[in-house]
């Protein structure tokens, strides 16, 4: 990524609704294309099923993305936890050159408290403050 471009994996899953994820993934596309990148489509799963005329088959919950700069990874990493946080259900997983972020629906004042828990389970040996860290 030397020269600020990079690729990412979303890859969303919904224990809650498995059925409806391919449909969330359409929305999610839709507010996707709003950004400014280079190229946004549905990741392929390999050759199509025998008996279909498709070449490949298509992952309705996997998008690749491929933008440049800071700030188009700052928005789309935004973009995502806002939707998440929309649905209040589910999990993204954004993957760039194997480096994973793992993203969920919980509002980020949930994610808060549950720093500032674990954090007060872990008094002695922590460097800094639970004040440090920001969610």
């Amino acid at each position: 990524m030397s020269d600020g471009r990079f690729e990412a994996t979303l890859a969303f899953t919904d224990e809650a609704d498995p059925e409806g994820a391919e449909d969330a993934v359409t929305l999610l596309v839709e507010e996707l294309s709003q950004l400014d990148l280079s190229s946004l489509h549905h990741q392929t799963g390999g050759p199509a099923p025998d008996g279909t005329r498709a070449a490949e088959s298509l992952v309705y919950t996997t998008v690749l993305v491929s933008a440049t700069g800071t700030a188009a990874l700052k928005a789309l990493v935004s973009l995502v936890q806002d939707w998440l946080a929309r649905r209040n259900s589910g999990s993204i997983d954004i993957t760039i050159d194997g480096d994973e972020l793992h993203l969920t629906s919980t509002s980020r004042a949930d994610q808060r408290r549950a720093i500032e828990l674990f954090a007060a389970r872990h008094p002695s040996g922590t460097t800094g403050s639970a004040d440090a860290i920001d969610a």
